[in-house]
């Protein structure tokens, strides 16, 4: 069995500890800075054993940083000087191109990028699921400079998870990220705001899902919309631009392009 380092036991380190237990594919020692989070999530069966030290890296075979985006380049370069020679180490970062160019050059380990692609509005271990990365996609971001059989390694990983790997470079998941993950938010943001009280009391499905991620912390989204900041200003304009011509397209009374709109 592979041993598996998760260091930050929140919502995407508990429930990928969730999951590997469950599906056998590792031991999985957990690291959290926190005593009742550690202690938490061996309760609830995301990690065979906890820990607060960091120097428990030293018997992995993977290391998955999942710590909030802010901290991730700086611990996972303590992880690096604390690994074995040739440890794996990846990371669940949201932004990717800065974050890879950070750390792709860490000595003596083996560096993959990657972004689980699961969640929900919650945040902790008490929000973790192992079913959550069931059938998700989890996206890798290597480089020119990725050694190959870490990067198949964790491909494998993630196939054995049950997730849909998908390989792009740190600017093209930056991009793609922008349009599906970091412009819905913002959107949910405002279709939230949109709506007063009395729209509240009528909301169904359609509401509610496409407001879900508006509940998410504000700080965490803060540091991802700052770190990828150009590729959601483009989206952002081309879905303004698709905005204009529905409104404009509604106010000509072209009802059926507007309901077709692609």
């Amino acid at each position: 069995m592979k041993r598996i380092a998760i260091v930050g036991l929140g919502l995407i380190g508990g429930s990928l500890g969730l999951r590997i237990r469950a599906l056998g594919l590792g031991r999985v020692l957990g690291i959290d800075e926190v005593d009742q989070v550690a202690q938490r999530a061996l309760e609830r069966g995301a990690a065979d054993e906890t820990t607060r030290d960091l120097g428990g890296v030293a018997e992995a075979d993977i290391v998955i940083v999942a710590v909030p985006l802010e901290r991730t380049i700086a611990v996972a370069r303590e992880v690096a000087g604390r690994a074995r020679q040739g440890t794996i180490i990846t990371d669940v970062a949201s932004v990717k191109a800065p974050i890879v160019a950070a750390l792709e050059g860490l000595s003596g380990v083996r560096y993959v990028g990657g972004h689980p692609m699961f969640g929900t509005a919650g945040r902790g271990i008490e929000e973790a699921g192992g079913d959550l990365p069931a059938g998700q996609p989890y996206v890798v971001t290597p480089t020119a400079d990725t050694d190959e059989e870490a990067l198949q390694t964790l491909v494998q990983l993630i196939r054995d998870l049950g997730m849909r790997p998908a390989l792009l470079s740190p600017e093209e998941h930056d991009r793609a990220a922008a349009e599906v993950s970091h412009l819905p938010y913002l959107l949910a943001l405002l279709l939230s705001a949109a709506a007063g009280p009395e729209a509240r009391e009528i909301a169904g499905p359609a509401f509610r899902d496409a407001t879900r991620v508006a509940q998410s912390p504000p700080d965490l989204w803060a540091e991802i919309i700052k770190q990828n900041r150009q590729p959601v200003l483009a989206a952002l304009d081309r879905f303004g631009e698709g905005l204009t011509r529905m409104r404009e397209a509604l106010a000509r009374g072209h009802i059926q392009w507007v309901v077709r709109a692609r």
